[in-house]
């Protein structure tokens, strides 16, 4: 019996699966949740209606507990959006203040791969900058 990757993802080359991945990626971290953080850190299932992330605009890249928040909404948008990457862990790196650029890795399998997304957060806009890459 064939698995689902095959029957699914056979035709499609890797390189266009990694720019799905990575576009899909893109439109999940730049588009606002109308759920506020902590609704929707506590929600335990989140439907399409909530597709995004929350509004990160109150947030503190100078505190801890809110890069954890950011951290966690960031794993739990891509946990519940983008079921083609599986174990799903999010680490914030650092924060730079003359470029109000926060730097956050997200580490993940993808097709049996190891994938590396490397996120810059552009803290005026609080938009994501996405990049993908095969371990």
């Amino acid at each position: 019996m064939k698995r689902l990757d095959n029957i699914f993802y056979g035709l499609q080359s890797n390189k266009n699966l990694y720019e799905s991945l990575s576009r899909n990626l893109d439109n999940i971290l730049n588009t606002r949740s109308s759920l506020s953080c902590s609704d929707f850190i506590s929600s335990e299932f989140l439907s399409s209606i909530y597709f995004g992330v929350p509004s990160f605009t109150h947030l503190s890249m100078n505190s801890k507990k809110d890069k954890e928040i950011l951290c966690i909404s960031i794993e739990k948008a891509i946990v519940n959006f983008e079921n083609r990457l599986q174990n799903v862990m999010v680490e914030f790196c650092n924060y730079d203040n003359l470029k109000k650029e926060a730097k956050i890795v997200v580490f993940g399998e993808f097709l049996k791969n190891e994938v590396v997304v490397n996120l810059v957060l552009k803290v005026v806009f609080w938009e994501f900058l996405v990049n993908v890459k095969k371990e």
